[in-house]
């Protein structure tokens, strides 16, 4: 299998801030225009003077010539903040798939544990693929996980932690993504901690983000098999189709659409029709059960 609907949906909320921080830097654009006019023309104006018609005006209550240190203070802010919430998204992925797999194909490596969440699940998923998947993924997530207690934390230097982290893995990790996976613009690992967050460093972290999830998701889905996902996505199925939809060919063709389109691997219908014939099966003796004896 190339990917799962898990991916696709922390995905989906990544490319949302991303493109939350890509209107954002269009406005402040724009805005900055505005407020560098103002400035200009009546610096000692105080915001309810400029801007009259603005219901906040009164709140902030600040001569025209603060306006640009606001402007810049609520930029990093507006950042970070994007930042912040792509990395809770990552990290989210992969509590999930964690869970999902504990689900879907028990084993022993569901015990193992780490401090650090991308450690644990390299570890587990060095077990289910018999080998060990790149580090580069797992140690952007490490080193994004630590940018984000930075900057969340309001640290003016980075934590020992961190500070460990980019000693060890800086170098790597800039000549891991060096190399045309994703464009990293300007970004500079060792340097990124003391850099002022600019829109064009956000968006390489988001697409950072984005590409160390489907890299992560790639190696994951390869770990599964047809019937460790099989009954999830007919019960699914079956709970959503109408009752005409529900015959055993009906059901087998639309289950083998889902499978390919949330999975990205189109299999043989005969093994996904045993899957639905198996689960009919079971739904036909559990309701005779509950019927009970004629």
């Amino acid at each position: 299998m190339e990917k799962t609907p898990i991916r696709t949906k922390f995905v989906r909320k990544l490319i949302q801030v991303n493109d939350q921080l890509c209107f954002a830097a269009l406005g402040r654009h724009e805005l900055g225009r505005t407020l560098g006019e103002l400035v200009s023309a009546s610096p000692k104006k105080f915001t309810t003077v400029a801007f009259p018609d603005n219901p906040y005006a009164k709140r902030l209550y600040r001569r025209m010539a603060d306006m640009p240190d606001f402007a810049m203070k609520s930029e990093q802010t507006e950042l970070q903040m994007g930042v912040i919430a792509g990395v809770e998204y990552a990290l989210a992925y992969l509590e999930e798939i964690d869970a999902f797999r504990g689900s879907a194909r028990p084993s022993d490596a569901d015990l193992m544990k780490a401090d650090a969440p991308e450690d644990q699940l390299f570890a587990k998923m060095t077990r289910w693929l018999g080998r060990q998947p790149e580090k580069g993924p797992y140690r952007s997530l490490g080193y994004l996980r630590l940018l984000r207690n930075h900057y969340a934390h309001v640290n003016d230097d980075p934590s020992p932690a961190f500070a460990n982290y980019v000693a060890k893995y800086a170098h790597h990790l800039q000549r891991y993504w060096d190399n045309g996976i994703t464009d990293l613009g300007a970004v500079s690992f060792r340097s990124l901690p003391q850099d002022a967050l600019t829109a064009e460093y956000a968006f390489a972290i988001m697409n950072l983000l984005r590409v160390s999830v489907e890299k992560i998701d790639r190696d994951f889905a390869s770990t599964l098999e047809l019937d460790d996902i099989l009954n999830f996505v007919v019960v699914e199925a079956y709970a959503s189709a109408a009752h005409h939809d529900r015959a055993p060919e009906r059901l087998a063709h639309r289950i083998r659409s889902d499978l390919n389109l949330a999975y990205g691997e189109r299999f043989d219908v005969n093994r996904v029709r045993a899957g639905v014939d198996a689960f009919l099966s079971h739904q036909r003796s559990q309701k005779a059960k509950h019927r009970g004896p004629a």
